[in-house]
Formats: structure tokens, sequence, C-alpha cells
């Protein structure tokens, strides 16, 4: 018996009980019969040998009778055939015959294998997953890695549970020489490999578990296949006394030991052995692996086993149940009859078998008869055990030698090596048939059998020609067919075509995924890959390749499976015969070795080149360096993917699977070029070149003749600045010809720089241009030399004279003070001209000059007499000393300074904060040097000098030169008396009163001069405590030059500097803002519902429409367009401190739309203006101001019947209503039906009203094929038609394409009808322009009549009222319109209410608020031009202002259809916002893949240039397919993003994506690969993930991470990385381990101030007392400055005076106060 916990294969498998077959119930009932037969404890009454056939067969029918008695359900028995009796020597008739072989299976097949069959086979084939074994007749199963036995499957779950836990690593691709066989390698490398378990040609006992064959068929045709079973519990159907020697018995590896080991026999209770010396192969035994062995001896519950199977008497000859006659085991067969088809008879007198021509090798009933007589015994091998029609088991046998002996050899080998698949036999003869099979002699010693489906129709003849189909291994027998239609393929399989032949293809489908195609007449289907449909990528490859059309093509590749792949790329399939294609390792070491050319594809690209795929699935590799002749940054710049590129090969290594290859195959020009950049001399070789191509910010340029490439950089091409030289880049066309200096070359990469510097071009010429460092010493200190800047640091500049020859300026060398900036001064390749100053013989270095001889000569001279001076007591430059009073005369007036002569070779400055005493005594406040004019002789003294190139205020200790003039100051009050100093920083503290003059003005802030040291900074949002009274531009309220009184704010100490206000009240945070503060605000963002504004001090606040409104009839984006940053008085009408909200109005108090605060303020029959909120089932809700809505009903909407109406009404969109109902404040009604609302006013158009050439907003009402109805906004009830020849200036073709119904439009009015109440409208863009223009008037006749015709066909109906019961007057469910997120510490920005499209889905963030984090350097030049315009008032922007046309924005709040954002494109393709728009309108309808498309054209249309925008749609590709696409489409998406978009970038932001969509475990691999990648240089990345960790509470492992990222990341970046962990920990990990963190940093750098700030704001966090008070106690016992002493003072006391705690406060004190008196203020000097 099996054991009883082994698995219960027929649960699995319900098949096995389709029929009446019970294999167990069998089983008991011939146990029972046993008990008889055969007593427990000895051998049988009667053996085998002993039995007659007589009595066989009533044993047999009393055994088989019981059971079908047993299993009878009260059916009468049918009546069995009548026996005719005969002579014993006599005839048997064909119905015998007949009787005979009833119930017995001859052959096997599909439907003859049910569930729980058991074959004998050999493996054939070894695959990573499954192992493959054959068996008679050619039929063959698959064992799968659960299937092979306990022990195997342990490992794979053992295997499993460690997978579980360790991520792999995605980075498997940096070598630029691997292609993918290690990606292949990666996905299975830890599974075990069955080649090291089995081997080819074993033979296996196998139990069918599935068989798809006798499965209910589906729609589509199943595929057949068996699954099978190798286990031992499956397949030793054995009990204890089955467990004798000679019984085969399969057993699987449980264990190896030093003198064996043990198995598992599947046996319960019983355990197998195998010594070393009974198993050839120990060494290669594994636990888990599975075997045939015979039992040797049993002592105990211990089996021994060997593996002889060829001994004489290795036969068993009894049998405790029928269930152990099982495959592999060799008997005595009892011949009972014999025929032409074989023999029949029954095994051990209890089972019927039968024993086949396929398995005996010899035909004819003559020799079968001579060879097996009736009666007789034959020893043969069980190779099936198959259950027949009526359920009961029947046997096929083996007599051939190597099946008897289990012989592993494989005979398909050299079989098909004679007869290869394929191979055509002209001359068989017949050697037998059976019932399926005629069997034919190849030859003396071969033979082979053809299925009765492949015999067609042959002819009767003595040799028949046939064709190899394959090899039985089992039944050592050649696969043939002589059917014709076979005989005449070209190829039978398709592994057999070679790769590369030319096929002609019909095509059967097509799509973007591949073309579908049959080749050979269908014989083969075949796909095409994208890649390889045409040389150029087709977008919709249907419209070339038609279903049913043919195409020529080459055999690309055929797989394992053989799956065929076909190219259709030109460029491959008409190659010549030039041009050896390459299909293996052989074909490629041919074409090395001849140095031919080849071809191949740009399959993908590594950091270091590309991968190149060949014929066959060959890969190999093309390096960077070979890509072309010329250097080649990047391959991916130089190729496509998926281009076809003519090669040669460099190296062949097929044990490497290995092949580098070249794109230089001209070894001519190559030959040329290399010698051609040998021959080139830096600093003397002057060439011709060609441009062949422009970049940023240099040439690529061609050498003529040779092809040789070089560059040529913006400095380079002339001596003038830069600015210069890039204007004149621009103006330099592709195909213009220069002649140059080499200053530089590669020979490697062959690249060389060129300069186009006259200079230095002419110094070559002369051979002046010094090449070495002798050239340099030959020089002498007066001897000018050109060069140009190659780089600068901290130790001078670095000029060179060409590439590689370089000398150093010292910074004292180059500017005249140290205060001067170099690295701002000079800048790279600027053309300069220097002096030799001392060289280093030893080390042939040698330093510079810019400093000429005649200016140091100038300069001592300077240092003497002055010339003709102003006044008559300066004799020298000495005389002009610190303090010194004179008179000078003044040379020209500025805005903000006065230029004086001192004397003709003295020149000084006065600057404006040097003038005037005090604010009163200047006379015009935004000209106050007005009264000053050239030639007038003023008062100065000398308290400095200024620095004209730097622009700074000097000491009078430094030189003055030529570039620095004397500073001096006209007050009169330091004139008068000894003071010369002038304000600086430090004598300025924070609310100290100043005066300052404007001297610039940059974003959103004012510069002040306060005194020539000291400069302020000013916003905008502090020059006013309201900005009302700004009614002109910043710069017409405030010229240059202009005085302003302010207070210091805050002092910039680091960077120079001092924020100011004048407002009384500054705004620092939130708690400065109070309910009724009226307040300048600047312009942040403007949408259709709010306004978001910046009300200082990283304040923002927020203005929904009924706020910001004066007017409701115009749109909040159009009633603040274009004044995006600008400052707008704004009054606080609410705050919620909860959510820090601040709402704001921007209203007037002139305002048209009157502000309504209650009910009370309305009168029933009032006519009001509102903005729709929300609309419902049950009509709309409206604002009439931000404090009261008021409800419509559907009844009061219209008085047109509108059969859609929710589509002509949109949120945000203004309408015109009458007050019917208004009790209280949230119920309160109104109509907008039109006849209601004009009643006596007249307030509604009407016909009459209507005049032409007026224009009116209106909503599309019906679209026609001859026209569009409007109707008409704030009319009664007035509609038009636009006729199709009035839409546009070019016919449209499809009106409905165009619009829909409630698409909002813009009409002029051509025509009226008053009589008939029609009109005529127009849509042309030509009516919408000034004023001044003429306008047409009317239309053709044929539209005209047109027009009057069908306009009355098209008559509206008229609706009917609505009763409205129980409506809600508070629209409760769109509450959250006005909702804004509130601002975070990190972030100023509130996030924007989603409209429109991008609110399809909660959460769905399209861009991962990329806008806040891409830095400046992405905005182009279009994009600062278009910032400086915004920054135009909109009075200055008022003038000449026209009527533009907006009939391209229909709908331009929420576009409704493809139409609207198609047209929305047109007019912005470049926005990424409307793109994204209309993917999410496209996810909206579940178009996924038209969003996908969409995506992709926003790539293909969004300029280069654009890099932000593009950058959005990458993410929200990623976003996309990470919420409907699968894996595998977001890798491929990913990929390209990182290809084609900053790297990093895009590793963070689908970081973000993966945690917002919660897929956790991908975040992770993902933060694994980003960190291997970025880490060393990415403090950020490492942070993320540690707070990643630590809030999914892995606190252990986020600790790790920040010790592998003190590993990779440089020193200087550790203590930053180190201060954010120990910050993490505080926030979300464990406190106390933050304090180690930040006790470590404190210890290792304690003068970082900062660190202890840090530090202390953590534990203030935690309230932590006693320890916040410990760290301030520590941080005045360090070395700290007095500013620093009053920051860490003011804070200890904020937080005593939080805790309330009086007497620590008191303390706190007194320390600061000890600490002041301890450290006195320095004295100015």
């Amino acid at each position: 018996m099996a054991p009883s916990d082994k698995r219960k294969r027929d649960q699995e498998f319900p098949l096995s009980r389709e029929d009446s077959t019970k294999p167990l119930a069998a089983s008991s009932l011939l146990r029972n019969a046993e008990e008889k037969s055969f007593p427990r404890g000895g051998s049988s009454v009667l053996t085998p040998l002993e039995l007659k056939q007589v009595t066989n067969e009533a044993a047999g029918d009393v055994l088989f009778g019981n059971k079908a008695s047993t299993e009878s359900t009260g059916q009468e028995k049918k009546t069995k055939k009548r026996k005719v009796s005969r002579a014993p020597n006599s005839k048997k008739t064909v119905e015998d015959e007949k009787d005979q072989f009833e119930g017995l299976t001859e052959h096997i097949n599909f439907k003859t294998l049910k569930i729980g069959s058991m074959l004998l086979g050999q493996i054939t084939e070894i695959n990573n997953k499954d192992i493959r074994v054959s068996f008679t007749d050619g039929i063959s199963g698959y064992v799968s890695m659960m299937n092979i036995s306990g022990q195997f499957t342990g490992i794979l779950e053992a295997l499993d549970d460690n997978m579980g836990g360790e991520g792999v690593d995605e980075e498997n691709a940096s070598s630029d020489e691997e292609d993918s066989n290690k990606n292949n390698k990666k996905s299975s490398f830890e599974l075990p490999d069955l080649h090291k378990y089995f081997q080819l040609g074993q033979w296996l006992r196998c139990s069918v578990t599935l068989n798809t064959a006798l499965e209910p068929q589906s729609g589509k045709l199943n595929k057949k296949r068996l699954e099978l079973s190798i286990e031992p519990a499956m397949v030793n159907q054995f009990t204890e006394d089955d467990l004798d020697r000679f019984t085969v018995v399969q057993c699987a590896v449980k264990s190896i030991e030093d003198h064996g080991a043990t198995l598992d026999l599947g046996v319960e209770g019983f355990e197998g052995f195998i010594s070393k010396k009974d198993c050839h192969n120990f060494d290669k035994l594994l636990p888990g692996s599975v075997f045939l062995c015979s039992v040797n001896k049993r002592a105990g519950r211990s089996v021994t086993v060997n593996l002889h199977f060829t001994a004489k008497s290795n036969k068993i000859s009894k049998i405790s149940t029928i269930e152990a006659l099982v495959p592999g085991q060799t008997i005595d067969f009892l011949c009972e009859s014999v025929t032409g088809k074989g023999v029949a008879g029954k095994v051990l007198g209890l089972v019927s078998g039968f024993l086949g021509v396929n398995n005996i090798h010899s035909f004819g009933e003559d020799e079968l008869k001579s060879q097996f007589p009736v009666g007789t015994n034959v020893k043969s091998k069980i190779i099936a055990s198959l259950f027949s029609k009526d359920g009961n088991r029947t046997l096929l046998l083996s007599t051939l030698e190597r099946t008897v002996a289990l012989d592993n050899s494989l005979k398909e080998i050299d079989a098909l090596d004679a007869f290869s698949v394929g191979y055509v036999l002209d001359s068989c003869t017949v050697a037998g048939r059976d019932s399926e099979y005629l069997y034919l002699k190849l030859d003396n010693d071969r033979l082979g059998q053809v299925h009765s489906s492949r015999v067609g129709d042959i002819e009767a003849t003595a040799t028949i020609k046939s064709r190899v189909l394959g090899y039985n291994n089992v039944d050592n027998l050649y696969e043939l067919s002589t059917d014709p239609k076979t005989l005449a393929l070209k190829y039978l399989r398709s592994k057999d075509i070679p790769f590369g032949e030319t096929v002609t293809c019909e095509i059967t489908a097509v799509s973007s995924e591949g073309i579908n195609i049959k080749i050979f007449g269908g014989q083969f289907t075949a796909f095409v890959p994208p890649s390889h449909i045409s040389d150029t990528r087709l977008v919709y490859p249907e419209r070339k390749f038609k279903i049913g059309s043919k195409a020529r093509g080459k055999i690309l590749n055929v797989d394992k499976r053989g799956h065929i792949f076909i190219t259709l790329k030109k460029s491959l399939v008409n190659s010549g015969d030039d041009i050896k294609i390459i299909t293996s390792f052989s074909d490629a070491k041919q074409v090395f070795e001849s140095d031919e050319k080849t071809l191949a594809v740009v399959q993908s690209f590594r950091p270091k080149g590309c991968v190149l795929s060949f014929f066959g699935g060959i890969k190999g590799f093309l390096p960077t360096a070979e890509v072309s002749e010329v250097y080649v940054k990047r391959p991916e710049e130089h190729l496509r993917l998926n281009q076809t590129v003519i090669i040669k090969l460099l190296q062949v290594e097929e044990e490497r699977s290995r092949i580098i290859a070249t794109c230089k195959v001209s070894n001519d020009q190559g030959k040329q070029q290399k010698e051609a950049i040998e021959e080139m001399i830096l600093g003397r070789s002057i060439i011709k070149v060609t441009i062949v191509e422009k970049t940023k910010d240099s040439l690529v340029v061609e050498m003529n003749e040779v092809g040789l490439r070089g560059v040529v950089y913006a400095g380079h091409l002339s001596d003038s600045r830069i600015e210069q030289n890039r204007a004149q880049l621009k103006k330099m066309k592709i195909g213009a010809e220069l002649e140059g200096l080499v200053i530089d070359k590669d020979t490697r990469t062959q690249v060389f720089n060129m300069t186009l510097k006259q200079s230095l071009i002419e110094d070559a010429e002369k051979g002046e241009l010094p090449l070495l460092y002798e050239d340099v010493k030959a020089k002498d200190n007066q001897t000018a030399m050109h060069g140009y800047i190659k780089s600068f640091s901290a130790k001078g500049l670095f000029v060179a004279f060409n590439g590689k020859f370089v000398g150093l300026v010292l910074p004292s060398y180059a500017v005249e003070s140290k205060e001067v900036d170099i690295s701002k001064t000079f800048y790279l390749n600027q053309s300069v001209t220097v002096y030799l100053l001392r060289t280093d013989d030893d080390h042939h270095r040698f330093l510079l000059t810019l400093k000429n001889p005649e200016e140091r000569a100038n300069t001592k001279r300077t240092n003497g007499s002055v010339n003709n001076a102003v006044d008559a007591s300066v004799h020298s430059l000495e005389d002009l000393s610190l303090g010194r009073v004179v008179s000078a005369k003044i040379k020209g007036v500025k805005k903000n300074q006065l230029n004086v002569i001192l004397a003709d070779n003295l020149h000084g400055r006065v600057d404006i904060s040097e003038i005037f005493d005090n604010y009163d005594d200047i006379p015009s406040k935004k000209q106050p040097l007005g009264n000053f004019k050239s030639g007038d002789i003023i008062k100065v003294k000398v308290i400095g000098s200024h620095d004209v190139k730097g622009h700074k205020f000097l000491p009078i200790t430094h030189m003055v030169n030529k570039s620095s003039v004397f500073e001096l100051t006209a007050k009169k009050f330091k004139v008068d008396s000894s003071e010369s100093s002038t304000l600086t920083i430090s004598d300025v503290s924070v609310g100290d009163e100043l005066i300052g003059f404007v001297n610039n003005y940059s974003n959103n802030s004012l510069w002040l001069t306060i005194s020539p040291s000291l400069k302020a900074k000013i916003s905008i949002l502090d020059l006013s405590d309201d900005n009302s009274t700004f009614t002109e531009s910043l710069e017409g309220q405030f010229p240059i030059g202009s005085v302003v009184k302010v207070t210091v704010s805050a002092v910039d100490s680091d960077h120079g500097y001092l924020t100011v206000t004048r407002r009384s009240h500054c705004v620092q945070g939130f708690d400065d803002i109070k309910v009724g503060n009226r307040m300048p605000a600047s312009i942040v963002k403007i949408t259709d519902r709010y306004v978001l504004l910046n009300l200082g001090g990283n304040v923002t606040g927020i203005s929904f429409a009924a706020d910001a409104l004066d007017d409701f009839s115009v749109p909040l984006d159009e009633a603040f367009s274009g004044m995006k940053n600008q400052t707008i008085p704004s009054e606080v009408i609410s705050i919620a401190s909860e959510s820090k909200q601040i709402r704001l109005s921007l209203r007037s108090k002139d305002s048209k739309t009157p502000l309504v605060k209650s009910h009370k303020d309305l009168k029933q029959g009032q006519i009001v203006q509102a903005l729709i909120k929300s609309v419902t089932d049950k009509g709309i809700f409206v604002y009439l101001s931000s404090l009261i809505e008021a409800f419509v009903p559907v009844s009061k909407l219209s008085d047109s019947y509108l059969k859609d109406w929710k589509q002509f009404y949109k949120v945000m969109q203004p309408v015109t209503g009458k007050v019917v109902k208004s009790d209280d404040d949230s119920r309160i009604l109104l109509t907008l039906r039109e006849s209601e609302i004009n009643g006596d006013l007249k307030i509604m158009k009407t016909y009459s009203d209507i005049k032409v050439g007026d224009i009116f907003n209106g909503s599309v009402k019906n679209v026609t094929d001859f026209g569009v109805f409007v109707k008409l906004d704030n009319t009664l009830n007035v509609s038009g038609l636009a006729h199709r020849s009035e839409i546009a200036e070019d016919l449209p073709k499809d009106l409905h394409s165009l619009f829909g119904v409630g698409d909002k439009v813009k009409v002029f009015v051509l025509k009226v009808n008053i009589a008939k109440k029609q009109l005529s409208l127009s849509l042309k863009a030509s009516h919408f322009t000034a004023k001044g223009e003429s306008i047409e008037e009317g239309v053709s006749d044929a539209a005209t009549k047109e027009y009057e015709e069908k306009y009355e066909a098209a008559a509206s109906i008229e609706d009917e009222d609505e009763i409205m019961d129980d409506v809600n007057y508070s629209d409760d469910d769109s509450q959250t319109d006005e909702r804004v997120e509130p601002c975070s510490e990190s972030k100023s920005e509130i996030k924007a209410v989603t409209t429109g499209g991008l609110s399809l889905s909660a959460g769905f963030d399209w861009t991962t608020s990329i806008l806040d984090q891409v830095q400046s350097d992405y905005e182009s030049e279009d994009d600062i031009e278009n910032f400086t315009e915004a920054k135009r008032t909109k009075r200055h922007k008022n003038k000449n202002k026209f009527v533009e046309d907006r009939t391209i924005d229909i709908n331009t709040r929420a576009p409704e259809s493809v139409a609207d954002f198609e047209r929305l494109i047109m007019g912005n393709p470049n926005s990424s916002i409307i793109w994204m728009n209309y993917i999410a309108f496209q996810l909206q309808l579940s178009e996924i893949e038209k969003a996908r498309e969409v995506a992709e054209r926003a790539l293909k249309t969004i300029s280069f240039r654009e890099e932000t925008e593009k950058l959005n749609i990458w993410i929200a590709m990623l976003n996309l397919e990470n919420t409907f696409g699968t894996e595998d489409t977001l890798e491929d998406v990913f990929k390209r993003a990182v290809q084609y978009m900053d790297s990093f970038l895009i590793h963070t932001k689908l970081l973000s994506i993966y945690h917002m969509s919660e897929k956790f475990d991908l975040e992770a691999e993902l933060y694994k690969s980003t960190a291997k990648k970025f880490g060393s240089d990415k403090v950020s990345i490492w942070v993320s993930w540690g707070e990643f960790l630590l809030s999914r509470d892995l606190a252990d492992e986020a600790r790790s991470i920040l010790s592998r990222a003190l590993k990779v990341l440089p020193k200087r970046s550790h203590i930053e990385v180190v201060r954010k962990f120990a910050h993490l920990e505080f926030a979300k990990g464990n406190p106390e381990r933050g304090r180690s963190l930040f006790e470590g940093l404190v210890a290792d750098a304690p003068k970082r101030i900062d660190l202890w700030n840090v530090y202390l704001d953590q534990e203030i966090k935690k309230n932590e007392k006693n320890k916040v008070e410990n760290i301030f106690e520590r941080v005045f016992a360090k070395k700290i400055s007095r500013k620093q002493a009053k920051f860490f003072f003011n804070k200890w006391l904020e937080f005593e005076d939080q805790q309330q705690d009086i007497k620590t406060a008191e303390y706190v004190k007194a320390k600061a106060l000890e600490y002041a008196e301890a450290h006195p203020k320095a004295q100015s000097a």
C-alpha cells in the first residue's frame, strides 16, 4: 500500500474519476481474493508456471467477475457470447480473435492515458524547470520540479523562504561588454540545476497526473500535454510483501552518508540504502534526486538496493496486489494468443497484457507464433500500466534487450546522425502492420514506423519512399511519414529552417505590438517584433502592412519552443552577397578571420557602448570608442535604437559568448585620420575646417578632405568678450568654412580642439606662441605673451598657450585687490595678455602676471604728483589722506551718485548716501540729486576708495589706481567734524531706523543703498501697510535714487546685507495675521477657482472666486490675467487655526457685484449675479458671495428644454438669477429662467435687442451636418445658427468632431430676422479683431437660404416644469471644493485644488510636486522673457488693448471632448498641464491605450527646450503605468525616462509614486538600486531610505543604512547625513538613538553651533526639560559670539516661558546679563 500521508493527487486532478474506473476499489476486491489464493506468510498454492491456460482464464473470470457484480447497480448483466467448441489444433475464427484482444490496449496515445496510468520511459530532455520523459509509441510527458520528490520539494520551499527576505540587485548591467546572458541567469540562478540531479537516457517510472487531452474542450483547441510525477510515494504502490529481491523500485535520495546513501522508497515504514560500490556515479548523487533500482535484500525495515538489472533471474514471481505490477518490473508473460499485431496473454495469471510487434521487432503471424508459442512464458519488462475502457488494468510489455536491461544509452543521437530529421529514404520495404502503424525496413539493421495518419495515398510497390520525422528511443524505431505532401515539404520543423533564409510572408494580423505572419504556404506561423517591422519606426504599421498582403522577410531566430521570428527590415532583407550574415559563432569567426563586413541591429544602450543583435539570437557589444572615427560621448547620440549598422568584428570568443564589434569599417579613411591627427602640432598647425554641427556653446567642425572632427568652443571664436562670441556663435551657419589653430588633440578618440583667436593664430604664424618651458624661459619680463584662461581656482588663474601647456597667475597679479573675486571677474577661454614673472627650473613651472610694466610704472608715478588739482592745497597723492577735506568739481550727476574731479589725473565719487545729513534735508524724495549740476564746486572729505570693476568700497589703505577712484562724502556734519567712518553692518541692529536710496530692482524686492559699504533689501510686500495707494508701476513709484525711510527687520552678517521694512506691522509668521487686517499681498498663482497669494514671511493666503471678483460675469483667470507676482491690496476675512488656512478678500469698495453678507441683504424679485458652485441631479448650487449660497432647482434653470442640462452648467460659470425665496441664510432659492428674470426690467436681451455686429458668449445647443446651433448667454432663450461655412476660415470636414453639446463658444451676429426670430452667427476668428477693422456683414445667399429652410426644422422643444421635493439646500457633498491643504514646514505653496481632468482619482499626483522641485537651470530664455513681461502692471498692459480671439478656448475651464483637447493643444502644444488633463480625460473613459498614445504624442510634440514640461509628462506616464499598467510596462517607461531626463530625479519620483500607491516592496527594491547608483554623492537618497524604513518599523535596517551611507559618502557629507538620521530618530524612531547620534556629532564638531541648535530643537519638541536645560548650559560653556549667545539666550528664555517656569526664566536673564558684562560689544573706530 502507498503511505497514508502521501499527496492525494486524485484530489488535485478530478479527471481521474471521469469514468467508472475505481482502481482502489479494484485493489480491495483483489485483496479479498488473494487471501484465499495467497495465504499470508507463504507462497501461492499454484505458481504461474504450473497453471494451464483454461485455469488462468477461469481464475480471471472469477476475480474480475466478482468485481463486476460488486460494482453493478441493479442493471441486468449482459449475456456473454456462447463459446464455440473446437478442436485444440483447429484455427480460431475472426470473432474469437476479436474476443481475445477485446479490452486490451495495443498502443498508447493521449486518449488512453488516464489519470493514474503509469509508464516506463527515458529522460530525453532536461530543462531549467522540468524534465521531458519519452515513452513507447513516441509519447512524451513532463515532470515539473514540484513532482520530483518530497526531498526536492523541501529544497524549493527552503529556497523560497530564503529568497523572501533578500532582494535581487537590479543593477546588473554595469559592465560594458556583458550582454543579456547575465540577465537570463539572474532569473533562475537560485533554482537547483536539474542537470545535476538527472542524466539523459535515465529510466524512470512515471504516473500521469494531468492529461490536457481529456479535459473539456474550450473555445480554443487544447494543446496536448502530459504532466507526470516521479515521486516514490506515487509510483511505488507496494506493500511489505512486495519488497522482495529483484523488485524494481523508484527511490529518492534522503541523505548522503559515508558508505552510501539513505533512500526514500515511498513505502510507509521502510527506508532504503544503496552502498557506494553499487552506485557507479555516487559522487554525483544529491539529496532529492530520483532513480530506479533493484531490491537486493530486506532486513527488517531496511531495504538494500542496487543498480543490477541484467541478472538472468531478476524477475518477480509473486505480488500481494495487482497494483504491484508497475512499469519497470521484469516478469514472466504467459502467451495466450498470437496474431500479426502481437501477443496477448496474462501476467502472473491475473492481469491481461499485450506484447506488440513494436516491442518485439518481429513481424508476421507465422514468425511470431514460432517465436512465442501459446502457453509458453516469455521474460518481459512492463512498460505501461493502463486502464481499459471497462476500468480493468492492462499492461504493455517489451522484450527488447535494452529495455529489459534498462540500458541508459540514448540511441536517438546515433540514429539521427545516420538519417537526420527530414532525410528522404527512397527505398523502404514493408515489414509489417498493426492497428495503428505501418512498419518499414530501412536496411538490415534499422526499422521505422509510420502512423496511420501519416501514410497518405501511396501505391502498392515493392519499395516505398518515406521521410524521417524523428526517433523513438524506447521502441528503437524511426518515426517516418510516407505521405506525399510531407515528402514535398521543404522543412519539417521550425528549428530546421536556417537563420537568414529569405521567405515570402503572408500577413495575418498587424498591431503596434508586432505582425503575425504565415510562411511556407501556411505550414508555419511566425512573428515580426516591433523593432523589426521597418528600418524607420512606424506609428501605424497597419497602414503599410495590410492583412492578406505579401512581404519579403528573413528568418531572424527560432527559439527553443520552435517560435519563429522574422525581420522585415529592408536593410537586412535586401543585404547583398558582399555582406555575410552572422547566424552562429562559427560564422562570426569566419567574418572575423576574413575581416569582412557584416550587419547588426542596435538592441540596447549601455553606459559604455551598445548591445548588438545578430541572426540566431547571437549578441555582440559595440564600445563607445568604436561607434565612429570621431569622438562620441554617448552612443545614443550617434545611433538610434533598432538601427541597422554595418560593422566589423574585433574579437570573437565562443567560450565566453563574447563578440566585440566596431563601426570603423573604412580602413583607408581611418588611416588618413590617424596620420592627420598624429601630424598635428599643438600651437603650430593651422588647418581649414567646415562647420558640421552647432551646439549650445560650441561648434563641431570637420577637417576638409580627411573628415577628422574637432570642437571650437564659443570662447575661442575670437578675442572678444564672451557675450560677443555667443552672438557670433548664433550667426554661424552649418557648412561654413573656417581656418584656425589646433590647440589640443586626443589621438585615442581622434578629436581635436581649435581656436579662432587672432592673437594666438598670429603668434603661431610668427613662431612666437610658446610650446615648451624653454620657450617661456627665453622671454623677458617686458615681452607680452598671448594666451587664454583655461581654468581658475583659489590658487589663481591658469593661463594656457595650448591645451597642454599652462602657467599660473596668482590672484595678487591678476586683480588689484584681494577683495575682488577672480571667478566673477574672469571667465573660461578669455583672451589675456601675460608677462613672465618668474620660473622654476626644477619642476619646469612658471608664474605669470597680467600687469604690464607700464601699468606698474604709472602706478608709481601716480603715487607722486597730481596734475591741475581743483583744490590748490593738493600737490601730491599723499595730500589726499583719510579725513582730508578738499574741493571737488562735479563732472556728472547720476541717479545715485555724483562723479567728481579732484585733479586732471584724479577722480572720485560721492555716493548718494553720503550727501544728505537727514531725511528732511532732501528736497525731492524721488530725485534727491536734482539740484546738483555739472561744474559745481563742492566740499568733500576723503573716506576711502571705490573699486570701479567690483563696485565695492575699499579702505584708503588700498592704493588708488586705474580701476579705483576716491570714495568721498559731502555730508555737512562729516565735513565739519573729524568723523570719517561709514556705516557698516556691525553698527546696525534690528529695530534701527535708517534712510535708504533705491539702487536696483530684483524679483519682488528693492535693493537700497544705506552707505557706500552697506546695502539693504526690502520686499515689495514691506513697502507699505496697504498697497492700495500704488497706482503706478514699481519703477514709477520708487525710481532709482529715490529715498525711503526704513526699519531694520533682520541682519544677515554672512552675506553682508540688511533686511528692512516700511510696514508698521511685519508679517513673520501665521500668528501675525488677524481677521480684518488689510495688507498687501503678492499673487503667486491664478486658477479658474481661486487666487493664491503671499502675505510675506512665508505665509500664504487664498482668495476664492467669490471673494476675489468685483464682477462675477468676468472669469477669475481673465480678471487677474497677467497679474502674477504683482502686489495688490487684500483683507483677511477668516483664519482656520488647525489647517493654518487664511482666506482673503480682494474685492474693492465699488465692486459691480454687491457683497451679500446674509439673507437680509436680499429681497424677493431682486436680480443677482452668482457663480456656480456644484451641479447635482436636483439642480445647481451657486455662490452669491463667499458666505452665502443659493439653490436653483432643475425646473428653474431655463425656459427652453435642455435634453442633457448638466452639460450647459459648469463649476465657476457666472449666471444671472432672480431671488425667489430668502427665508434664512441656508434656504435661498433662485430662478435662472429668462422669462422670470426679464420681467419688466428687460435685463435679458430678446431678438429685437440684438444688433448685427454684437458679440455674445454662448453654449452649443445642437450640432448638425449643416451647422451649429448656439444658445446665447444672458438672453431670453435666444439661439441662432452658425452655418458650417462660418465656423472657420477653412471649411471643416466634420463638425461633430469639433463641437459637442454644451461647449462654450464666442459668436458674432451676422444677420437678425426679428419676424422669424432667427439669427445668423459666425465663429470665424476674423470677426474678433480690433474695433477699427472691417467686419463681415452677412453670408452667401446659398448659406442664407439653407439656414432659413433648416432653422425651422430644428425648432426647440419647451421643457416641462419639474417638481422639486425635499431639496437639500446645503451642498454637503461639495464642501471640499474650497478645501486647501495646509502649508507644511517645508513647502510654502498651498497644493492646488484639482480641477477638470486632473481630479481623476484621489491622491493621484501626476507630477509628484515636480514643479516645486525643478531647479532654475531648467528655465529657458523664453521663460525669462515672459517673466519680465508679466511684471508689467495691469494699467500699463491695458494700453493698446484689443479684443482677443478666444474661440479656440471653447471650454477652457473643463474640456469635455477629444476635440476640446485637440483645440487646446493646437493653441499651446508645449503645456504639460493640458497634455496631462488630456491623459486623465482618456483614463476617465477607461481608454488606457489611448492615454498612453496621448502621452507619447506629448513627448514628441513638446519642444526639446521645454525640459520641465517633458519631465512632467514622463512622471505622468510613470503614474499611469503604476496605476493601470503592469510591472513590465512601468519598467519600460522608467528606463526610457532615465535615458532622456535627469536620472536621479526620475528615480526619486518613482520612489514617491511607489510610496503614494503603497507598493512598499517595489519601493524598497528601488531604494537599493538608487542608493547603489547615486549614493556616493547624494545624501538625500540615504535619508529618504532611512525615513522609509523607520516609517515601516524597520529600525534596525534603517540604522544599517546609515552605516552603509558613511562608507559610501565622502567625509565632507558625514556630518550632514548623521544629523539628518538623528533628526529622523527623534521624529520617527528611538529618541535615545537620536541623542546618541547628536552627542557623537557635537563631540566631533564642537564648533558647529548649528548642530547644537538642531539638537536643542529636537529635545524641545520632546519637551524634555532637564535635557534641554543641560544642553543650553553646555552651549554657553563653548566659545560663541555675542550674536550667537543672544540667539540662544532668547531661545532658552522662550522655552522657559512656554514651560511657565518663572524661576528658571529669571536665572536665564541673570545668566544673559552676566555674559553681556563679561563680553562687552566692540567699539567702532
